[in-house]
């Protein structure tokens, strides 16, 4: 059995494609979320039955309390069994967070609502402009819209947001709407991004994202103190030999692949499947390959 120690968190994953590449870039933008290093269409077709099974097998083997569902983007226009892997997660005692952009979270939410503790949205600026130059036409008013009914129905809340040399100056702005959130229902977290040069990294993203970490640490300190209550947690860009938090992903056909530390690989390590060597082995395997890793990088 793994311990809470051990392992916290476990990020589910049942698709990873996303339904904000159909939205339209602006003109001033390079295009939608050219900023993702996720590839599409990495998690085989299953049915639910096989969903439960996953998630069964990962609280038999772990104490892990939180399930993050995440993609791509799990709230999608067909059926994902989204809904059966809420329901299930939750009866079987995980805290469960769904990480979405919530461009179609409105037409899937009345099953979602009792199986969902916390929803994590995405928002980039604190203003159409920038919110939609990093996602595409409407976004930032569908985000609008979603806070509006999440926070009416008292839904507990947290925000991710990627930022740029000129976005992060909107920080402060953006802090301000976010304080303005907590005072009508709970925010758990706000996760502060810089680019990511994960596996596909490349110059023109790198140009059109990167900046000095030097630069992205103070203006996420500066807002530390604006949103009172609510966790604010930095992901600053990271060189390749700076070490990657230790993450497991679940994908729900019983894939498993870990962060093992390097910002080079072009993909995660895939593991195993945990229908036939069990959760727990893979994550200790992940864990030595992990401390394999950063030894050999010392050395």
């Amino acid at each position: 059995m793994l311990t809470h120690e051990e392992l916290t968190t476990v990020h589910l994953v049942l698709n990873t494609d996303c339904n904000a590449w159909a939205l339209k870039p602006t003109s001033r933008s390079p295009g939608v979320c050219r900023f993702c290093y996720r590839e599409r269409n990495r998690v085989a077709a299953v049915d639910a039955d096989t969903v439960r099974r996953v998630i069964d097998r990962v609280r038999s083997e772990s104490e892990a309390r939180r399930c993050v569902f995440t993609g791509g983007d799990p709230v999608m226009p067909y059926d994902n069994h989204l809904e059966v892997a809420l329901r299930h997660a939750t009866e079987v005692g995980f805290e469960t967070n769904l990480h979405t952009n919530g461009l179609l979270l409105a037409e899937r939410y009345a099953a979602l609502r009792n199986h969902v503790s916390i929803y994590s949205l995405a928002v980039d600026g604190a203003t159409a402009e920038t919110a939609d130059w990093f996602r595409g036409h409407g976004y930032y008013e569908r985000f609008l819209a979603n806070v509006e009914f999440l926070t009416a129905d008292l839904r507990r809340l947290a925000f991710n947001t990627f930022t740029t040399a000129g976005s992060v100056k909107e920080l402060p702005l953006l802090a301000q709407l976010i304080a303005g959130v907590t005072r009508r229902t709970d925010v758990e977290y706000w996760l502060i991004s810089q680019y990511r040069p994960i596996g596909r990294a490349n110059p023109r993203k790198a140009a059109l994202y990167a900046f000095d970490r030097d630069d992205f640490a103070p203006a996420v300190d500066d807002v530390r103190d604006r949103v009172e209550g609510v966790a604010i947690f930095a992901q600053p860009t990271r060189a390749p030999q700076d070490p990657y938090p230790f993450r497991v992903w679940v994908l729900v056909d019983g894939t498993v692949t870990a962060d093992l530390g390097s910002v080079e690989a072009p993909h995660n390590e895939v593991l195993g499947d945990l229908l036939v060597d069990g959760f727990e082995p893979l994550v200790r395997r992940a864990r030595a390959l992990r401390r394999q890793t950063q030894s050999e990088g010392i050395a």
